[in-house]
């Protein structure tokens, strides 16, 4: 297997491939052996997810700036990502922006003396490469030979769970967790290899795939490991909670349920407001935890056929992409993690009628708020760090 940017420069601190090699490198480039580029910066790295990866933890820290380094600076031009820019890849309604954005991103990496530039969107996972490749060669030709990719992929199991609760936290999704495993299996949304083998195809080394697994991460934390990605070393220190979008309880899915039952009656124009209520209000949740809550699990028998659809797939994955055989062992051991039987997320499994009622009626009030002003409650359901200072006047579009 062929050594990526990641194993040849962070590899070496635990005897990896290319170790001679690799600490040449490292001690030149903190000697400044090799050239600036003026005021631009000196690499940018492209953060492409995936979702359910720990993407909101490590924006959070770039757009907080809360690191410290003597490995380099790190220019992250954003509020809080770079979803905006990813979506004129993907969605025909945002194309026509596409040149505006990219070179924006342009000039300030331009503007920038830093060692890194960051660009960070999970919504990079549904971006053709070769669409991505051809943008950054049209709008940042110069940077081409300085681009370096990152993705993180979560174990099968554990990203089937987690799209099931992301999906119901928006009200995209109330069915039953087989039933989304059908979905997704329809779809191929969860067979990884050959999405990620055109990544590699398209951007070669620049490309790097790293698991979402606690014992495969350096400090057992992504932010810590995306961080040491990017700067090359363990010279950082990250100076704030970065345990942001905790997971939902099976009880604060039930009740995200009872509200979207109301939402979803409504305009369906404003299912983007309905989205933004589940996801800020997930957060809200996440950070009052329960100490008595259900956690969401499989149950036996979906974990089994988990297992059996996604095999193959984990085994691709670690051949091509692994030292060892994480995916595998993560996929293998879904069933031992599983309950014995189906979970209910029926709100009316869990609260009474007397409760139920309360929560629709509360679900009808803000359905009247964001009825009458969508455009105001996008802005104002967002916490302040990713909003702007003023919000969005009637003639803005």
């Amino acid at each position: 297997m062929e050594c990526s940017f990641y194993s040849y420069v962070v590899g070496i601190e635990e005897g990896g491939c290319h170790s001679d090699a690799g600490r040449v490198y490292q001690d030149r480039y903190r000697e400044g052996a090799f050239p600036r580029w003026g005021h631009m910066v000196d690499e940018i790295v492209i953060h492409l997810g995936d979702c359910k990866t720990g993407t909101t933890s490590i924006q959070s820290v770039l757009a907080a700036g809360a690191w410290e380094s003597d490995a380099g600076d790190i220019c992250y031009p954003a509020r809080f990502n770079h979803i905006p820019l990813a979506k004129t890849l993907t969605m025909p309604g945002e194309t026509d922006k596409q040149e505006k954005r990219f070179t924006k991103l342009r000039r300030r990496m331009d503007q920038s003396d830093a060692a890194h530039g960051v660009v960070s969107a999970e919504h990079f996972e549904f971006v053709d490469p070769e669409l991505l490749h051809d943008a950054l060669q049209r709008h940042l030709p110069g940077y081409m030979s300085r681009i370096r990719l990152i993705a993180y992929v979560r174990p099968h199991a554990d990203r089937l769970l987690s799209s099931f609760a992301e999906r119901n936290k928006k009200g995209r999704f109330m069915k039953s967790l087989p039933a989304l495993h059908d979905v997704m299996l329809a779809n191929g949304k969860l067979l990884y290899a050959p999405r990620f083998r055109k990544w590699r195809a398209v951007f070669g080394d620049s490309f790097t795939l790293r698991p979402f697994l606690r014992d495969q991460l350096y400090q057992g934390d992504v932010v810590q490991d995306f961080f040491r990605f990017v700067l090359g070393s363990r010279d950082f220190r990250i100076t704030r909670d970065v345990d942001r979008n905790r997971s939902l309880s099976v009880e604060d899915i039930a009740m995200l349920r009872a509200f979207h039952r109301v939402f979803r009656a409504q305009d369906h124009a404003l299912k983007d407001q309905q989205k933004a209520f589940g996801w800020f209000m997930s957060n809200d949740l996440s950070e009052r935890p329960d100490p008595g809550a259900t956690r969401p699990r499989l149950h036996r028998a979906l974990a089994e056929r988990v297992v059996e659809a996604y095999r193959a797939d984990a085994m691709a994955l670690d051949a091509e992409f692994f030292d060892g055989t994480p995916m595998q062992d993560a996929l293998e051991a879904a069933p031992g993690k599983a309950a014995e039987q189906p979970q209910s997320f029926a709100p009316e499994d869990h609260f009474s009628a007397a409760e139920i009622r309360r929560y629709e009626a509360l679900a009808a009030f803000l359905k009247h708020l964001i009825e009458s002003d969508p455009r105001h409650f996008l802005w104002a359901v967002r916490p302040e760090e990713q909003r702007r200072a003023e919000p969005p006047r009637d003639s803005e579009t």
